[in-house]
């Protein structure tokens, strides 16, 4: 069998990197064009707009608005459709459309800015957190505003690092990079995780989102009242790098300001699966009050508990043997 493309399946290919370039410019620019009229204009101005938008977007993409309120009716402990979680789900797209204005306006947004734009409640555990010398785990959830939880704390010499994609849209990627590099988020990409542990040693901080959904083989967690998964990620990193988990919030007020605040420190003293177990739950337990507290706020448009009856028997498993201090990871497999 020859191993030469035939001409019509060489014309394909280049067909398909050369749709996926154009692609990858039109997203740039679309972007960029966005980012300069939305940088042009007043915030107070803007951010009536982008509620309009998310009304929009609530009401045209249903398969979206039906996983929010899936979600939100796990919080809420309510049908999907009752009036109060349909509610929340419209204000949840509304909170996403002005979240994402104020990610754009990070090119313009300066010190004093984010001084009045965000208030911290308790600066002073980061500080006990960082007694040791080395970086701490922020571990958060889609709510609010967690992108500005960076320029905050940079406001007082801290600096952030954060896992984000670098395969696909790599002009955007760049862009972005650049711009949080000037608020004190530094981006590294997922494919090396070495520079996680190096981060940490080297005392800078890791921003972690905690909310991905569940996962057969990750740590079960009761979150919210219901069995699900959240990543081993943290918690391993904790007990492997000596670092603390701070659970952190950054909420959007009324004024459309932000109050940042962190929850009670959680260290994993081993990355046995007991250990591992406890952190974690511990971690869901704190970043669960926080989506309790409103949870209109947590944009959240993937799946968080089991969708079907044998992964929710699979996470109720794991979960039970978790509690009764067995090595959960086996009854994953």
């Amino acid at each position: 069998m020859s191993t030469t493309a035939s001409a019509p399946d060489v014309e394909r290919s280049g067909d398909t990197s050369s749709g996926e370039r154009r692609r990858e410019q039109l997203t740039y620019w679309a972007y960029r064009v966005g980012e300069r009229a939305i940088n042009l204009l007043p915030r107070w101005l803007v951010l009536p707009l982008a509620a309009a938008a998310g009304n929009a977007a609530h009401d045209l993409a249903a398969e979206k608005r039906g996983l929010v309120r899936e979600n939100l009716s796990h919080v809420m402990h309510l049908p999907r459709d009752h009036p109060r979680v349909r509610r929340a789900a419209r204000r949840a797209f509304r909170n996403y459309a002005k979240y994402l204005v104020d990610v754009m306006r990070l090119e313009s947004l300066e010190s004093e800015d984010v001084a009045k734009l965000v208030l911290i409640d308790n600066l002073e555990l980061l500080d006990q957190a960082r007694a040791t010398e080395r970086g701490v785990l922020l571990c958060t959830v889609h709510i609010g505003g967690m992108d500005l939880i960076a320029p905050a704390l940079h406001r007082y010499g801290h600096e952030m690092h954060v896992v984000a994609d670098d395969t696909t849209y790599g002009r955007l990627y760049e862009h972005l990079r650049e711009i949080r590099a000037r608020h004190g988020l530094r981006l590294i990409g997922w494919r090396s995780l070495r520079p996680l542990f190096r981060a940490l040693k080297e005392g800078s901080n890791l921003v972690l989102f905690c909310d991905g959904g569940y996962r057969d083989g990750d740590v079960p967690v009761e979150f919210l009242g219901e069995p699900t998964t959240f990543p081993a990620g943290p918690a391993a990193l904790s007990a492997r790098s000596g670092a603390p988990m701070l659970p952190v919030a950054c909420s959007r007020l009324p004024d459309d300001r932000f109050r940042t605040r962190g929850l009670p420190l959680i260290t994993a003293t081993s990355d046995e699966p007991a250990e591992l177990y406890r952190a974690t739950q511990a971690l869901a337990d704190a970043l669960g009050s926080v989506i309790a507290e409103d949870p209109g706020q947590w944009y959240m448009f993937r799946p968080v508990w089991p969708q079907t009856d044998a992964d929710r028997a699979r996470a109720s498993t794991a979960l039970e043997a978790a509690r009764r201090g067995e090595d959960w990871t086996k009854r994953s497999e």
